[in-house]
């Protein structure tokens, strides 16, 4: 009898309690929201940040694979920066020599990787003429792609390239000041530094923490026998 009295029993829940309840649901949905929010921006963050850091790497591997291929041919200057030419080396472009292959004395190409808003390029100029170490260059790239996009120099005060000379011995402790790169100091650079800060395409404009700081350098300056001498101390000797 209990148990049909129970089922004929009418009686629900007050007005005050269906509020209790609800209020409770609401409170217990917006704890999970959060926390599901906060779950996918942090996985959003480390994803960005990887995809960062892969093309970070593939960028600097390819620009420092060609600068270890720029000493082609015995005392040229693999840097250029012609006086009033375009385009020259600076601290967001980079113009140099470089080839591979198995020829004995090879053609380079000359590159010019530039940097514009936060788009990195790369324009290659086929030689045209002449013979090392003074050969001529078309003044239309035969080519242009584009090497990465969200590229930013790591600070105001460290551009993304910066030039070194050779001096007392070693390479110098400070790069050179000017900038454009003067002609006279392209012809004396044995160092470059390269050094930038890579965003994720996917990366939200205010979550700066994914980007990714990465730096590299290419040497030019070959070390000379034992037995000759020389105070030029100039690139690829």
């Amino acid at each position: 009898m209990k148990r049909f009295d129970l089922l004929r029993d009418e009686r629900g829940m007050t007005l005050v309690e269906l509020l209790v309840a609800a209020s409770a649901g609401v409170i217990v949905m917006l704890g999970i929201s959060l926390s599901l929010i906060v779950t996918m921006r942090g996985s959003a963050r480390v994803a960005n940040h990887i995809e960062a850091n892969q093309n970070a790497r593939l960028t600097m591997s390819k620009v420092i694979d060609q600068l270890h291929s720029a000493c082609i041919a015995s005392r040229i200057a693999p840097i250029k920066s012609p006086t009033g030419g375009n385009p020259v080396s600076s601290g967001a472009s980079l113009v140099f020599l470089h080839q591979t292959g198995a020829a004995v004395s090879p053609t380079p190409v000359k590159s010019a990787i530039v940097l514009s808003g936060t788009t990195l390029t790369q324009s290659d100029y086929a030689a045209t003429g002449g013979s090392a170490p003074e050969w001529t260059f078309s003044t239309t790239p035969s080519s242009t792609r584009t090497l990465a996009t969200g590229i930013s120099a790591i600070s105001a005060s460290i551009p993304i390239f910066r030039y070194f000379g050779f001096g007392e011995g070693q390479v110098a402790a400070s790069p050179f000041a000017a900038q454009p790169l003067s002609e006279a100091n392209a012809a004396k650079t044995v160092q470059v530094d390269v050094a930038f800060k890579a965003a994720s395409a996917k990366t939200l404009s205010s979550d700066a923490n994914s980007a990714t700081l990465i730096q590299d350098s290419a040497i030019f300056r070959l070390t000379p026998p034992s037995f000759e001498t020389s105070a030029e101390n100039l690139p690829c000797q």
